[in-house]
């Protein structure tokens, strides 16, 4: 693409990009927010917080909408820079701005999450917070004055949200709860810390947060809910509707919500399968709940979580390295270590977070809860402890190599400015699924322990598929789906749980199923052509793309 070609049509994308950086600092520096492209400019913005005024939202979805017409003026009629130029490349940035635009508006105009969903402002106040403490900065003066200018936007935001939210459904009740008290905790984890405590003129500023949290806290007993446990954005956008516009424009699948259920189901029976087989093979006497629940040698028990963890990722680096994927571009450091307080109850044990700019400075880092709430039982706290140590070479491998972080590392690296700041939840989470097969494929794993292991874990990814699928378009009942995640192998509390939860961010679980199932068949028809190496790199390389696309730039290949 010659230079003309490039700037008339990056010139758009560009304001886009940094129109978002400006307008949601903190959600665009976050890979909390999957529906916002990660705006490499919002590190220009560390003192900033994101406007969720309502006039000031307003505003936004109109000027949304102004883009979403420039991006489709730029495919329409394929104008002459898409001729002189790579077509095919062209036009898939332009579809993915598309999607961009599209998945904002959903979650803006659409679903308006912003008039009933508290955690986002928590999300926004407390992540901001803390990048701005701990994102890399030029001197002592710029850390104090973002720290302290984002500090004194808190209590505002929190006026903002209580003059936006007009209903709260019930799961998202309970969970701002739970976040609203680890909130707190992190608030005066910080105000303890040496960087607090050599500025004495940050107390005043903590208090003031810890008072609108009150505020806020108060505001959630008093404020209108929803007393069931799904949502309903109204009668014209309903659940399902919400569903199939994110899959169809957001994601760019062309899957309808009974494929993507089917292919939940036969993932829930070729594991089940694989579940009994490994189970006769090991103790027929015993069930392969029993035995899932029983294995974890003293060994491992013995060693302290992170250090496992920390362990477990060099030797996953170390082996893929030397199989297939050791030369992978831009790199960027990663830090194991335990989830900060204030992210406790809305990430899982283990979770990843990627860096928000492609910086050589910043880091990547894998989060693992260790230190469990106060509210948790000893028992809980136990099996808690028990699953992390049974399962740390999948969620090591899930969260770090080949899974997230190389992805992101991938992603970061790329020259195309489009690709490198969108994240599909799609490809996102299906690469991640997909790397942990690898590990049996590649014979990293072999213990038949293991694979049961690996099998069980694939069934609570199925059920998720259909849970998330069939609870929202009304295949499966809320019985049906504890049901599955109690054959899955939780207990009755921790199925209605997980439910409450998946249904914070409907259309999120299927992406683990149907990504990996997408790549899968990417991989039967183009690996034996390309060989495993070049495939797994072309698949990275072009960025997290809808598959239709991959599959058009694989076909290509597949012609030269």
């Amino acid at each position: 693409m010659n230079h003309i070609i490039k700037n008339t049509f990056i010139e758009p994308a560009g304001r886009y990009f940094d129109y978002l950086a400006r307008t949601f600092p903190v959600m665009c520096a976050s890979d909390e927010f999957h529906f916002i492209p990660r705006a490499e400019n919002a590190v220009r913005y560390y003192d900033k917080i994101d406007n969720l005024d309502a006039a000031a939202v307003e505003e936004c979805i109109f000027t949304l909408k102004n883009f979403q017409n420039d991006f489709d003026r730029l495919s329409e009629g394929k104008p002459e820079y898409v001729r002189q130029g790579n077509e095919l490349e062209i036009l898939t940035d332009i579809e993915l701005l598309k999607s961009s635009v599209h998945a904002l508006l959903i979650e803006l105009h659409k679903k308006q999450t912003w008039r009933h969903n508290p955690l986002l402002y928590l999300k926004i106040a407390f992540i901001g917070l803390d990048h701005a403490i701990t994102k890399p900065a030029s001197d002592q003066k710029e850390l104090t004055d973002r720290v302290f200018s984002r500090l004194n936007a808190i209590p505002g935001l929190f006026q903002q949200a209580a003059a936006n939210i007009d209903f709260i459904p019930r799961p998202y009740q309970q969970s701002t709860s739970v976040m609203i008290r680890d909130c707190k905790s992190y608030l005066i984890e910080i105000r303890n810390s040496l960087l607090f405590r050599s500025s004495g003129y940050f107390s005043e500023s903590i208090e003031r947060v810890l008072s609108s949290l009150k505020k806020f806290s108060r505001f959630l007993l008093t404020a209108p809910s929803k007393g069931k446990s799904t949502y309903n954005y109204g009668n014209k956008y309903g659940d399902r509707e919400a569903l199939e516009d994110t899959i169809q424009n957001h994601f760019r699948s062309g899957r309808s919500l009974k494929e993507i259920y089917q292919i939940g189901m036969e993932e829930w029976h070729r594991n089940l399968e694989r579940l009994k087989k490994y189970q006769n093979e090991i103790d027929p006497e015993k069930t392969w709940k029993e035995l899932y629940d029983s294995y974890c040698t003293r060994n491992i028990l013995k060693m302290e979580t992170i250090s496992l963890y920390r362990k477990e990722f060099e030797l996953l680096y170390k082996f893929f390295s030397v199989n297939g994927f050791g030369d992978i571009g831009f790199n960027s450091s990663l830090e194991i270590c335990e989830t900060p307080a204030y992210l406790q109850s809305i990430r899982g044990s283990a979770s990843f977070s990627a860096a928000s700019a492609n910086d050589r400075e910043e880091k990547d880092f894998f989060f693992i809860t260790t230190r469990t709430p106060r509210v948790m039982s000893k028992k809980s706290a136990r099996l808690l402890r028990e699953q992390l140590h049974r399962e740390y070479k999948f969620l090591t491998a899930h969260e770090t190599f080949p899974g997230h972080h190389l992805l992101d590392c991938f992603r970061r690296g790329l020259d195309n400015p489009v690709r490198r700041q969108i994240e599909s939840p799609l490809f996102y989470e299906g690469w991640a699924y997909y790397a942990e097969s690898l590990l049996s494929e590649y014979g990293y794993v072999k213990n038949t322990m293991d694979l049961l292991i690996d099998a069980r874990r694939c069934l609570w990814r199925a059920a998720r598929c259909r849970i998330d699928v069939g609870l929202t378009s009304g295949m499966i009942t809320r019985e049906d789906a504890e049901k599955l995640l109690i054959t899955a192998g939780f207990t009755e509390a921790e199925a209605k749980s997980q439910i409450d939860r998946f249904q914070l961010n409907p259309g999120y679980q299927l992406c683990y199923s149907l990504g990996r199932y997408e790549i899968l068949n990417l991989k039967e028809k183009y690996a034996t052509l390309m060989g495993q190496e070049q495939f797994h790199r072309r698949l990275l390389e072009g960025g997290e793309l809808p598959f239709h696309l991959i599959m058009k730039a694989f076909e290509n290949f597949s012609m030269e």
